[in-house]
């Protein structure tokens, strides 16, 4: 286990830092793993934000990884962070090169900073003794996690000597970095900028069709899990599994239709915390019968996604409730601080962003759920007609 080190300022700091100017002088920060790296050749490569949508052939994956292969591992350590397309997929990039990390965190708090350390180490698949963590300690109260991002970006552009652009979008957090009046030129190395781009949310269009199911078919003896596009790692899936996927696969995106042969091939629907509220595992269900699933699809831009897609499972009802499967508890906000914690994983706000969730009718199992506890009599997969063309 690697030993913690806290800096209360940049005079604390183990070396000199290039480009202190980007930082307040009550800058304390937490470090985990060899300072040694610090007396590398310490070089970033900064990119905007990027949709979450990754593709091997985007052009600043592609030119980002040039500029790796441009760099020696033998002599230079990368500055890198975590919390972004961008920044992950650096990190990752680089620790495959083998490249030494200089890893800066998003500001928060220095208490088991090492076991954060470890678990991201071994998420993206790093080398333990080329990973120097450092994160800088939030001061006060929680922030927005947008100011925890500025200051680690600070960080990130403070420690290195020199900062590679690749594809920064103008007027831009990182490009407004790379203009500060102190940062000498010589610093700033854009031998591979390209234009930046802006990331709009693209519409895929959908054709829900008709779903088909048997004639022996109850729908309210049943509960149907819906998939829908993957946007980033699936559940329960690595950073390190996550980008070998996507540098080694099919360059199509991920839709609902794959993500469900995903499913069929695990044998099990994977739960997952993203945007529950307490961040508890679960898999979602809907009671609502396969024919009603045009009224549950809209379109979320923030997400870049759809809600569902016509590809799913339906699965027993009463076997499912025997796995602890409960309609969820639809109210304001207030209500889920008046909940046991038995009660919190069910609970879903009624109303948000103008969207009436109440009329999804979700039920929610905690964990995951294994195909093989349902008979073939207990589970059905849904799938649209193929129409055939005149």
């Amino acid at each position: 286990m690697s030993n913690l080190l806290i800096c209360v300022d940049c005079k604390d700091f183990p070396v000199q830092i290039p480009h202190v100017f980007y930082l307040p002088s009550s800058s304390p920060v937490v470090l985990c793993g060899s300072t040694g790296m610090l007396n590398l050749q310490r070089t970033t490569i900064f990119n905007s934000r990027q949709t979450p949508r990754l593709n091997r052939n985007q052009p600043w994956i592609r030119k980002t990884l040039e500029v790796l292969h441009h760099l020696d591992p033998r002599d230079t350590a990368v500055v890198s962070s975590l919390g972004t397309p961008a920044w992950d997929f650096l990190t990752w990039a680089a620790g495959k090169m083998g490249f030494p990390l200089i890893l800066v965190f998003p500001a928060g708090s220095a208490q088991n900073f090492n076991v954060l350390r470890t678990k991201t180490i071994m998420d993206f698949g790093l080398d333990e003794p080329k990973v120097l963590a450092l994160r800088p300690i939030r001061l006060g109260s929680k922030k927005p996690s947008a100011e925890d991002n500025t200051i680690r970006d600070r960080w990130v552009a403070a420690l290195s000597r020199h900062l590679m652009p690749v594809c920064l979008r103008m007027g831009g957090n990182l490009d407004r970095l790379l203009g500060h009046d102190s940062l000498p030129k010589e610093a700033v190395v854009r031998d591979f900028q390209i234009p930046g781009e802006p990331v709009s949310p693209v519409k895929k269009p959908i054709d829900v069709g008709s779903i088909s199911v048997p004639e022996w078919y109850q729908p309210d003896k049943y509960l149907i899990h819906w998939t829908r596009s993957c946007v980033g790692p699936y559940p329960a899936e690595s950073r390190v599994e996550y980008f070998s996927r996507i540098m080694e696969g099919p360059e199509e995106e991920i839709d609902g239709a794959q993500t469900l042969n995903r499913i069929l091939q695990e044998g099990v629907i994977r739960a997952s915390t993203h945007l529950v509220r307490g961040a508890y595992p679960i898999v979602s269900f809907t009671e609502r019968p396969p024919q009603e699933l045009p009224r549950l699809i809209h379109w979320r831009s923030g997400l870049r996604r759809w809600t569902f897609e016509p590809f799913g499972m339906a699965l027993s009802k009463e076997r499912l409730s025997a796995q602890g499967a409960r309609p969820v508890i639809y109210a304001d906000v207030a209500k889920y601080h008046e909940l046991t914690e038995t009660d919190r994983p069910f609970f879903q706000v009624e109303r948000s962003a103008g969207y009436d969730w109440t009329k999804e009718r979700e039920w929610r199992v905690l964990g995951d759920v294994w195909l093989d506890q349902f008979s073939d009599a207990e589970s059905l997969i849904l799938k649209p007609i193929v129409r055939t063309p005149l």
